[in-house]
């Protein structure tokens, strides 16, 4: 009897793994059905005058130099957008290397409504947080676009985005998937296989379902008027991740999030493979304590454990062989992945072995970064350590 339980229990972890291998398949199947209607097609852009258009603050948080500083703040300054724009770049020192290309462009850009912000203000333990607060206190609209300084966007970016907010009254968000480029290190090629294969599928196809808030904030539009209601930008500053709390906090007021078919750029700055594997370990724990269920999830979203599960289930039920069917399985994978990112790409990676390589390596660093993650609860940001708390919040340490 016991050994009859043992059986069934099988049995049922076995089925269990083939749903979750299904559910999986669907959300690829979801991805690449929007990528295709989205960012392959390119809805025709929205007929309507000038004059229906709201005006807009962009906010530009800055520290340091970035790579290809100049090409994404510049992305700002050339929206082509019916309305007024003001663009708002936040730094805390006024030392700082990155004032020097502000100055720059603000002065290329005469007729722009441009300003370099100065100080900071210690709303929270967030240090970007505090950067742009004053920005955002300043700011003379009510429509504001916060955008990473290391993002450049395409022309028409902020008129498509506006575009959905005034044809749906109950959006509050719109955002902009990242897309990592031009890697020149190990480590920025294991960020960029990441960020353009598998983070860029799943969040296309969690916000294609849309049944939570999945939100990361390289490049996202609010109203800041619902902002305020939820607290506003201050109230998030206690949240290392402020981007996803901001995005769980509108979408339980009842503002929806949306996304246009237009790409958060960004160049791939990982410098060494340490440096990857810092990166990766610090936003799985980071999710850990902001979506403790998904970050848990995650793993079975991956090709090498999820695969590896099936290939036994398979042969369990079915007396498939193992090997085989892992090989196709990842087979499969892997030509799904380079198929999504050439399509996205709308072509080819400068060298296809290289990014196959670190495709491969990818995927299989991926179980053991997030359980090296799993099990701490303190991570290091802009040479700062911070604690996480049980709610989500952190303390410097």
């Amino acid at each position: 009897m016991y050994v009859g339980l043992q059986a069934g229990a099988a049995d049922v972890a076995a089925l269990a793994v083939l749903v979750l291998a299904t559910v999986m398949l669907v959300l690829i199947v979801i991805s690449h059905c929007v990528l295709q209607r989205r960012y392959v097609r390119h809805p025709p852009p929205a007929e309507r005058p000038a004059e229906d258009y709201p005006p807009v603050t962009i906010i530009r948080p800055v520290k340091g130099l970035d790579m290809n500083m100049r090409q994404t703040l510049e992305s700002s300054f050339l929206q082509d957008y019916p309305a007024p724009v003001e663009i708002l770049f936040a730094v805390e020192d006024a030392d700082d290397p990155a004032v020097d290309v502000v100055a720059e462009l603000i002065d290329r850009y005469p007729a722009a409504c441009a300003q370099l912000l100065v100080g900071r203000d210690n709303v929270g333990i967030n240090p970007k947080v505090n950067n742009m607060f004053k920005a955002y206190v300043r700011a003379k609209h009510d429509l504001l676009w916060i955008c990473d300084s290391n993002v450049s966007t395409g022309p028409g970016t902020l008129r498509r985005s506006v575009d959905l907010l005034l044809d749906n009254k109950r959006l509050g968000v719109v955002h902009h998937v990242i897309f990592s480029e031009s890697p020149a290190t190990f480590g920025a090629m294991l960020d960029n296989a990441f960020l353009v294969t598998n983070h860029c599928r799943m969040y296309l196809a969690i916000n294609a379902v849309g049944i939570a808030s999945c939100l990361m904030g390289k490049s996202n539009i609010y109203y800041k008027s619902a902002l305020d209601s939820v607290g506003g930008l201050a109230s998030f500053g206690r949240f290392l991740a402020e981007d996803n709390m901001i995005g769980q906090a509108l979408w339980h007021a009842g503002w929806r999030h949306t996304m246009t078919g237009d790409l958060a750029r960004q160049p791939a700055d990982i410098g060494s493979f340490a440096d990857y594997c810092s990166r990766r370990i610090r936003w799985v724990r980071t999710r850990k304590y902001n979506v403790t269920f998904a970050t848990l999830y995650e793993p079975l979203t991956e090709s090498f454990l999820l695969v590896s599960l099936t290939s036994w289930a398979l042969r369990h039920l079915y007396g498939c062989n193992a090997f085989a069917v892992f090989g196709a399985f990842m087979g499969c994978w892997f030509a799904l992945d380079m198929l999504f990112f050439y399509r996205i790409n709308h072509g080819p990676p400068p060298s296809w072995p290289w990014f196959a390589l670190s495709w491969l390596c990818r995927e299989a660093l991926a179980l053991p970064l997030w359980a090296v993650a799993i099990i701490g609860d303190s991570v290091e940001w802009r040479g700062q350590t911070f604690r996480f708390h049980l709610n989500g919040t952190v303390d410097a340490k």
